[in-house]
């Protein structure tokens, strides 16, 4: 049997709560709506995230037409999906030490998180203009006929999961996680053994073809629960640097790994619950992720082109 969708999550602001969806539609940023808001310190325009705000999970965004509508205890707040970014003041915000393009939202939404989160705070939605591109071992236009682009997540449009690697975690902790710890958008179901995905290269669902392009780093995001907000000072990240630091390459040979990250061949398009997962393509030899701006579809590939660059 060939794996399937279990279940699809959106994150429209970063580090933020999640929709789960029976249908997600692409967009040039992934699954469409995703992480296309970030909240970020005024003082730096640097992103605040669930890393140093563990409360962030707790703020529950909800989708209501053209409308975003964000509760954060016992407040809430409606922003456009897709504001008219030439009635709100242009903002620089950094991400990862990138400079993307955005709108704040202005100071309503602005006291909405700061009083929650007890720290000075600004909503920004990402410019529909300004690319934010996709390179690190991406598929590019040679491969793909355009340039694949984000939003606001860390580095890549979708993050894959399956439900059988979430399963082998918790064989090792005393306290069990969810999927939903790592934040994937697309959690599967029906992998042959735990982490199989780490070596999809090609797959179609839903007649779409997506490109696997590297494993998922992880920090300790993941220590933080999804439902209470609670971040653990050790578990799952201690347990999984003790056995997930499988990736040899220069830019994840510290680090846990979980997940892999996956870039759609097309711009538009539906993912749903149950699609099966078609693997056209797997990884020839050992994966590694070095950081290098190239497609490769095996070890000796990757090799090669990294000492042609």
């Amino acid at each position: 049997m060939a794996p399937v969708v279990s279940s699809l999550w959106i994150f429209p602001i970063k580090s933020c709560g999640g929709i789960q969806v029976q249908e997600a539609h692409l967009s040039k940023y992934g699954l469409l709506n995703d992480r296309i808001f970030t909240v970020i310190d005024p003082a730096t325009n640097i992103k605040r995230t669930m890393r140093e705000l563990p409360r962030m999970v707790l703020i529950e965004p909800k989708i209501d037409g053209d409308n975003l509508v964000i509760t954060a205890g016992d407040k809430s707040l409606t922003v456009p999906l897709n504001p008219d970014h030439s009635k709100y003041e242009s903002v620089t915000v950094n991400i990862w030490d990138e400079l993307v393009k955005g709108a704040d939202m202005g100071d309503e939404a602005a006291k909405l998180f700061s009083d929650f989160l007890e720290v000075p705070c600004r909503l920004v939605h990402k410019s529909p203009t300004d690319v934010r591109a996709v390179v690190e071992h991406s598929p590019g236009p040679k491969e793909i006929g355009f340039q694949p682009e984000t939003a606001f997540a860390d580095n890549f449009p979708i993050l894959v999961l399956s439900e059988e690697s979430v399963a082998d975690i918790n064989t090792r902790l005393e306290t069990p996680v969810k999927a939903l710890n790592f934040r994937p958008n697309v959690i599967v179901t029906g992998v042959s053994k735990p982490w199989d995905e780490d070596m999809w290269v090609l797959a179609n669902i839903h007649g779409i073809p997506y490109y696997f392009s590297c494993r998922c780093t992880r920090c300790s995001l993941p220590n933080v629960d999804p439902v209470t907000g609670v971040k653990d000072k050790l578990q799952p990240q201690k347990t999984l640097q003790s056995y997930r630091r499988v990736d040899k390459g220069k830019k994840a040979k510290f680090t846990a790994c979980v997940g892999i990250n996956a870039i759609p061949g097309v711009k538009s398009g539906v993912m749903q619950v149950g699609d099966v997962i078609e693997v056209k393509q797997v990884f020839e030899g050992e994966r590694k992720r070095t950081g290098a701006n190239i497609w490769a579809t095996s070890e000796a590939e990757l090799d090669a082109l990294t000492a042609a660059a």
